[in-house]
Parts: structure tokens; sequence; C-alpha cells
């Protein structure tokens, strides 16, 4: 669904009896707040966050947790929209990320992005001769053409 800001919102789960919080999310995990990109911990069955002082960005804490991909994703999902949203499910986070070819399963595991190649050094410029001599003759030929406006 979009709701005319370009921005997909996650459909909420009409499942009766779901759990608000499924058993595969972790009792906690580190993200980025959306907005101004401040730490914060998420945790599980609680919408919002806290901010929190860290020194590392959040992919190490995650990974020391043991953590997927799609069970920090389904953690922020569930945190924004509340953990009935459809995906704040990581089994459904999952599908997704492989439809979109990103990295899925624990975090680390996939294979890092290559580096930013260098944009090539321009040539250096050639040096110019000691004595350029006279380097233009049709400059002198167009000087002259000109009528001297000297009196």
């Amino acid at each position: 669904m979009d709701c005319g800001s370009g921005i997909p919102v996650p459909m909420r789960s009409d499942r009766p009896g779901a759990d608000p919080a499924p058993a595969q999310l972790p009792e906690r995990c580190v993200s980025r707040e959306p907005a101004t990109g401040r730490m914060v911990m998420l945790y599980r069955g609680r919408q919002g966050f806290q901010y929190i002082n860290a020194e590392r960005p959040p992919e190490t804490y995650n990974r020391a947790l043991g953590l997927s991909y799609e069970q920090v994703e389904a953690m922020e999902y569930g945190a924004l929209f509340g953990f009935d949203a459809e995906l704040a499910d990581p089994q459904r986070v999952r599908s997704v990320r492989e439809e979109m070819g990103l990295p899925v399963g624990p975090i680390g595991a996939a294979p890092a992005a290559p580096p930013p190649s260098q944009p090539p050094r321009p040539a250096p410029k050639p040096a110019l001769p000691e004595d350029i001599g006279n380097f233009a003759p049709w400059f002198q030929e167009a000087l002259a053409s000109v009528p001297n406006r000297c009196p």
C-alpha cells in the first residue's frame, strides 16, 4: 500500500490470533533511527525505540548477537508499524529480500561489497618546450590585417 508519499507501507496481518511478536524475532537488536541516523535499541514486541550511545556500527552488535538480516529488518518494521505488520515476520522479510537480491542469513555471512573503485588519475600534462618560438603565425597575420588604430 502507498499512502501518497511514495513509500510503501506494510499491510497488517489479518490472521486471527496472530502473535504480535513472532518467536523468530530476537529479544533485541540495534539499528539506526530512520530520520536522524542515531543508534537505537529495538525490543521485541515494543513499538518505538530507545536511543543508545554506541561506538560501532549496528551490524557489529547484531552480528555478535547472532542475528540475521531478516530478523533485524523485521524488528525495524515491527518497531515502526507494529509487530502485527506483515513485514514484522522474518520469513516474509526473507522472501522479499531474496526477490530484491539483497543478502539473507546471518549478518556478515554475505560476501563483502567490493570497495568503490577509484576514478582514473588524469594524464599528466605535457611540459611546454623551453623555447616555444613563433607558436602562432596565423595570429601575427591577423594582427597585420587589422588597421592600426593608434595615432
